[in-house]
């Protein structure tokens, strides 16, 4: 490959968290080969300034990359529309591009398997974007696979496929209604229905499920790799969206220590694939409740 696709990062206020995930993103070798855009957010209130500040600092010292840009936002735009305008911006710009979330952990194989997935499927119009993250399936599947919909953790789109987005809830729920596509969208289990319908009521700020929907309106599919290329670090008290920690979100021993070259031909969701994830959704709040059984802290009393 000689056209390596630009990393865009999306950053806030999370300096430790921030570090990590760069430094996880250095140790891919194609580092040094690729450009780093960098989005930081804005404010939004004057006691995160000294926060947001320190992490452009932080972000201003960054060597490894053929470049670096950053865009500072003097407002707050929020999650959602940070994303969508920067993911607009950056695609009017390149043909394609990777697309990371500040707390998104990488695998030294992840650029590797993005790269090549974007050019594997570059012309093929049913894929509308590649992932690094995996789904903690069990059993376990054997290579990459496809779902219908789009991914937003470690996301790698072309202008292509975002030319598919559509920010209007309201019109990308009556798409799936009058496209009898209601019953299937919500049967996977990911509660993909209810919060397109929160988001349009207002009462979630989620750019990521109208791209889910956009995909799924349009029967386009996600590539997932079989193993994890990319696990969320975010979750806890600074976050928004994710206090506590989920078994979705994957561990950081969970990334795979081997790189992924092998790419599906045919570009459908076979069944195994919806069957298992399906299952793990049904068994994944019993799952959680075990996880949290038995990894909670054990006060010794005197």
């Amino acid at each position: 490959m000689c056209n390596f696709a630009p990393v865009v990062l999306f950053t806030y206020k999370r300096l430790s968290i921030t570090k990590k995930v760069i430094d996880s993103l250095r140790a891919n070798e194609e580092c040094f080969k690729t450009d780093l855009i960098v989005y930081s957010d804005g404010p939004k209130r004057d006691s995160d300034n000294c926060e947001v500040e320190g992490v452009r600092r932080y972000l201003e010292g960054l060597t490894g990359f053929k470049s670096t840009v950053f865009i500072y936002r003097d407002k707050n735009l929020g999650l959602a529309q940070s994303f969508i305008q920067g993911i607009t911006e950056t695609l009017a710009r390149y043909e394609k591009a990777i697309f990371l979330e500040d707390d998104n952990l990488l695998s030294k194989h992840f650029l590797s398997f993005m790269n090549k997935a974007l050019d594997q499927y570059k012309d093929n119009e049913k894929v509308i974007c590649v992932s690094g993250y995996s789904w903690p399936l069990w059993p376990a599947l054997k290579r990459p696979f496809f779902l219908r919909g789009a991914e937003t953790w470690s996301m790698g789109t072309w202008r292509r496929g975002w030319k598919h987005f559509c920010a209007d809830g309201n019109k990308l729920l009556s798409e799936l209604q009058s496209k009898g596509l209601v019953k299937k969208f919500r049967s996977d289990g990911f509660g993909f229905y209810e919060m397109l319908q929160r988001q349009i009521r207002g009462e979630v700020d989620s750019w990521g499920v109208r791209w889910v929907a956009s995909a799924y309106v349009n029967d386009m599919y996600c590539l997932y790799p079989h193993k994890p290329l990319c696990v969320s670090i975010g979750y806890g008290k600074d976050s928004v969206h994710c206090s506590s920690y989920s078994l979705l979100y994957r561990k950081p021993t969970d990334l795979a220590n081997e790189p992924i070259a092998e790419f599906p031909d045919d570009v459908k969701e076979k069944i195994e694939v919806t069957l298992a994830i399906r299952l793990m959704n049904k068994m994944l709040p019993i799952r959680n409740r075990l996880f949290r059984v038995y990894n909670r802290p054990v006060s010794f009393l005197p």
